[in-house]
């Protein structure tokens, strides 16, 4: 006897197979971050922990092409340290728009820096912008003249020049 087939179909108990999930892509290190550290930085950095300056992560130092490493602060200051060199150069911005330098062994003389460039009053070169104190002060030690004193001044001036001869060969 022969088996009848059946067109009918069998419930399976297995899971149908679906396509194989992807899988997460790797996290990427962003470009910015340094591949590693290097020694200059780590020496500026115990350096200036040793320095007692505010402290620096050792990634906030930037290594310059010149072997010197560079860390700036929030209010514009910029520190240098050299290898092999004892202390710090600072630059520290005063108001005027030139920027000072001094060298630097501890966090006092840093703070003593930064406020000798904040109270700067030297011109640098740049002509002098008034605030209003020192306007107020200014027009108080003018005196204010009329238009026939300035005349009479003119005058007066004028009188005074006579004019010279040429000196003779």
């Amino acid at each position: 006897m022969s088996r009848k087939s059946s067109t009918k179909q069998r419930p399976s108990s297995a899971p149908k197979k679906t396509a194989a999930p992807t899988r997460a892509a790797l996290p990427v290190r962003p470009h910015t971050s340094p591949e590693f550290i290097t020694e200059h930085q780590i020496r500026a950095a115990y350096a200036a922990r040793l320095a007692e300056l505010p402290l620096i992560p050792i990634t906030a130092w930037t290594p310059q092409p010149d072997g010197t490493v560079r860390a700036h602060f929030p209010s514009g200051t910029t520190l240098t340290h050299t290898p092999n060199t004892p202390g710090f150069d600072a630059l520290t911005p005063c108001p005027n728009g030139a920027t000072h330098h001094h060298h630097i062994a501890n966090g006092h003389e840093l703070r003593h820096a930064a406020a000798a460039a904040a109270h700067c009053t030297q011109l640098h070169g740049r002509p002098r912008t008034l605030t209003l104190a020192q306007a107020a002060t200014t027009t108080a030690d003018t005196q204010a003249l009329t238009r026939n004193d300035i005349a009479t001044g003119l005058a007066n001036r004028a009188a005074d020049e006579t004019p010279k001869e040429h000196p003779q060969p």
